[in-house]
């Protein structure tokens, strides 16, 4: 699903998915119309833009009905949020074959009603775009779409091309007219047959689908070609790249992507449901009408990809591999292994499943599990990730049923707790691996688990959404299901340490050296809007330092060294404490319940106190030899 990224470059950077629900008065439901096969066909201009906005049209050989009704999705697969792609439709028309308006009623933001239906043509309207816009909507980027004349465009195209009520299975075929010198990137093969080249005397792609939810999961960039391919286990990997100020190029990421990738496949082993896969980077430039929800949704067979332009090379490949990984594995869940909830979507009334635990957090945790097995990252970094998603979790409520979250995802209180699906979610598979490993005497994971589903159900094969767990533990161990009930379906938290000490590991604490005012990205102090001061947070009592001066939280910092601070020259703390020499005198004035307080000392190295996850000493050969089998130590 929606894979949201924090870059590093940025202290704290939060994106929010708010959900809004839209009700929604019921469809025409006509047994003529869903026999109804007839192809429909729609045309995207990308050649004559106007206001930012781009005309499609569409059309359909033949209805048998008076009414139907015509919809742009509120929610797609994979944003667990209701976006309603239909506010960012203008100028709605449906034409008679001669050209003249039909009457049309709108209902919603979503859904259009037309009457007089055997007498269609045509219908017509302007698709606006949501990246620079982004200040006005919450629409997460990765899912919303970009219109930059003769530069970019980034078609999701659920976003343009809609559907009629009961007609999501017939075939579309789709026509995209656009500039000569932008070319277009992504994993539909392209047809174009010889009597449309010589009519046409501009650029014109050809595509044919063979339902609508094939159309929604093709996403497309059009831009000036930067791209490179190359062959993985038999996949085909493109990866498309469009930089406005030509920072970063494919050339360059194309090294680690094919490593992370073909780790994945390795990881992977004879699962394959894919022969093509295309990653799309958009990079954002820091302008406010510019993109600036930086993660990436996974497609069957490909990914869209936003981050700022602005970051690194370094950290850019940093950023692909835990992003672009997390979505390569969703080609196993939720594109092969889903319920039918997934498979039979709609795109306007939402049946929501009940198992992201197994689609985000499976996929989440298989992206950590590979770079460790795969020896992409060194085994401290695998536990610290794994100690990471455990305190994050418990920001969330950490005894709400997961399936009933999942079921629940577009309402509160659930919505709220949707990103502890890719902390807790991963940690659910992390002790289904420990498990299984335990039950098999290390032999077997959770991902042979997953290749058991994918060999019971697959792509075109969805599971009930109430008989999932019985089926998981009919092909795993009665532990497996007794987990799963207990802490997934029910409520019950889970003792991690518990699961972790069956490999051997527990919680420990070491010191390690840190900044004077910021822990990480994590600042020590912060400004009150009200008193215009700088005031300590309560961590500082995990900096040695401070706590040595004998600074609390809540402490007011006046003076240092004289030099007096606010909220105005706050940054220069930060600034002032990396000139600092060590053992050189110090003085902090404070004010702790209105009352002066000064502290005299000398410079020293500051120390933070942290949790990791470690090895115990006394680990038996049992718990090594398990530890070794699940993360090929």
């Amino acid at each position: 699903m929606l894979k949201i990224f924090k870059p590093i470059l940025y202290p704290t950077i939060t994106v929010f998915l708010i959900l809004e629900l839209i009700s929604c008065k019921p469809v025409e439901t006509t047994s003529v119309i869903s026999r109804n096969y007839s192809a429909i066909t729609a045309y995207i201009d990308l050649f004559d833009v106007k206001d930012d906005k781009v005309k499609v049209e569409i059309k359909v050989e033949s209805f048998d009905v008076d009414t139907i009704s015509y919809f742009i999705p509120k929610i797609v697969p994979g944003t667990y949020q209701n976006n309603n792609y239909g506010k960012y439709i203008e100028d709605f028309k449906a034409l008679d074959k001669e050209g003249n308006p039909l009457y049309v009623q709108k209902y919603g933001d979503n859904r259009w009603k037309i009457n007089n239906v055997k007498e269609l043509g045509s219908i017509t309207y302007w698709v606006n775009d949501t990246f620079d816009t982004e200040d006005k909507h919450d629409i997460f980027s990765p899912t919303g779409t970009n219109i930059s004349r003769n530069q970019n465009f980034i078609l999701n195209l659920y976003a343009f091309v809609g559907y009629f009520s009961e007609m999501k299975e017939n075939k579309y075929r789709l026509f995209i007219k656009h500039p000569k010198n932008l070319e277009a990137s992504g994993s539909l093969e392209e047809i174009t047959p010889e009597t449309l080249v010589e009519k046409l005397h501009y650029d014109t792609d050809f595509f044919i689908f063979k339902r609508y939810a094939d159309v929604a999961d093709s996403p497309i960039m059009y831009s000036d070609p930067d791209r490179i391919t190359f062959t993985i286990n038999g996949i085909e990997i493109l990866l498309s790249v469009y930089s406005p100020n030509k920072i970063h190029r494919a050339s360059r990421l194309m090294q680690q992507m094919e490593r992370v990738i073909r780790a994945q496949r390795n990881f992977l082993g004879n699962i394959n449901s894919t022969k093509k896969y295309s990653i799309l980077l958009y990079l954002s430039t820091s302008k406010k009408d510019d993109a600036q929800g930086f993660g990436a949704l996974e497609h069957n067979t490909s990914t869209v990809v936003v981050l700022p332009e602005s970051i690194s090379v370094k950290k850019l490949n940093e950023t692909l591999t835990d992003v672009v990984s997390h979505e390569f594995f969703h080609i196993v869940t939720p594109l092969t292994i889903h319920s039918k909830e997934i498979h039979d979507f709609d795109y306007n009334m939402p049946n929501m499943s009940k198992h992201l635990w197994l689609y985000e957090g499976t996929t989440e945790y298989f992206s950590i599990l590979f770079q460790i097995t795969q020896g992409l990252i060194s085994k401290e970094q695998f536990f610290e990730r794994i100690l990471e998603k455990i305190e994050i979790s418990k920001q969330f409520d950490d005894t709400m049923s997961f399936t009933t979250m999942s079921k629940n995802i577009l309402e509160e209180p659930y919505r709220k707790n949707y990103r502890n699906v890719y902390e807790k979610g991963a940690l659910i598979s992390m002790c289904l691996d420990i498990i299984m490993r335990e039950e098999s005497d290390g032999v077997l994971g959770v991902l042979d688990l997953i290749k058991e589903l994918s060999g019971e159900f697959g792509s075109e094969t969805p599971f009930d959404d109430d008989e999932l767990i019985d089926v998981v533990t009919e092909l795993s161990y009665p532990e497996i299901g007794e987990f799963l009930k207990t802490h997934v379906v029910n409520n019950t938290p889970i003792d991690y340490s518990f699961y972790l000490n069956k490999v051997g590991l527990e919680f420990g604490t070491k010191d390690v050296l840190s900044s004077y005012f910021i822990d990480e990205q994590q600042p020590l102090v912060k400004a009150s809007e009200t008193t215009q001061e700088v005031v300590f947070e309560s961590d500082t009592q995990h900096n040695s330092f401070l706590k040595s001066l004998g600074i609390m939280g809540g402490d007011v910092l006046l003076s240092i060294n004289s030099k007096e601070y606010s909220v105005k020259n706050i940054y220069d703390l930060f600034a002032d404490s990396n000139q600092w020499e060590m053992g050189a005198p110090i003085v902090f004035k404070i004010k702790r319940n209105g009352e002066e307080k000064v502290f005299n000392s000398t410079v020293q190295s500051p120390m933070i106190e942290k949790i990791i996850l470690q090895p115990k000493p006394n680990s038996t050969d049992n718990q090594k030899s398990l530890l070794k089998y699940w993360i090929n130590d």
